[in-house]
């Protein structure tokens, strides 16, 4: 049974041991094998090699694998509520706008962190539930703010529709993330953007 994490553990010493750079390295290479093979298929020696650090040498900075998927996670958490932050800063802007920036905004920070997003998406079960729950809260508050948004654009949909429709976005992202395009960053940007907003009925700049 995989070890679970203690959250209180993790926040409590959230750069302990060892410089930034150094930990820094050891999340991208975790993050990458943990896309590539699981987490339970990838072993603290793996981590390490990748990351240029002997296994041992790896404990001088995280206590091992758990802590390792957790703070990369809630990271990737603050990235996209900070992306979220930014993209609703304006007031005036119509509900087409806002939730066309919104998307952009999502899409974006969920593609230039792809290997958390997917860890996040396939390997959180490994958390304990004291650090899986604040995470899903976060979610959640995200998923609302997208599902008000919606509902301010479409006020003839019901809430269960949606929260569908949330649902099938944040989905098809996902999809972007989980396997590599040869598409160059602006160009996959673009294409999911339009995507989402075709799913969602979003028609920027139209009240303009």
């Amino acid at each position: 049974m995989p070890r679970e994490v203690n959250q209180r553990a993790v926040e409590d010493v959230p750069l302990r041991r060892g410089g930034p750079a150094r930990r820094e390295a050891i999340l991208n290479a975790a993050l990458r094998l943990f896309r590539q093979r699981g987490f339970h298929g990838t072993s603290i020696n793996e981590i390490g090699n990748a990351a240029g650090v002997t296994g041992p040498a790896l404990y001088r900075h995280f206590s091992g694998k758990g802590e390792i998927l957790a703070e990369a996670i809630r990271a990737g958490s603050r990235r996209i509520a900070a992306a979220t932050r930014e993209a609703l800063t304006s007031e005036d802007l119509a509900p087409e706008d806002a939730l066309e920036a919104l998307v952009r905004s999502y899409v974006g920070v969920a593609l230039d962190n792809a290997d958390i997003y997917a860890a996040y998406m396939l390997e959180a079960r490994h958390l304990s539930d004291e650090f899986r729950r604040p995470l899903r809260r976060s979610e959640l508050r995200h998923r609302d703010e997208w599902k008000r948004l919606v509902l301010e654009l479409h006020p003839d949909m019901t809430d269960d529709e949606a929260k569908t429709l949330v649902r099938m976005a944040i989905f098809a992202v996902t999809s972007f993330c989980m396997e590599p395009s040869r598409l160059d960053r602006k160009a996959l940007i673009d294409l999911a953007c339009e995507r989402l907003n075709a799913l969602l009925d979003v028609h920027p700049n139209a009240s303009r």
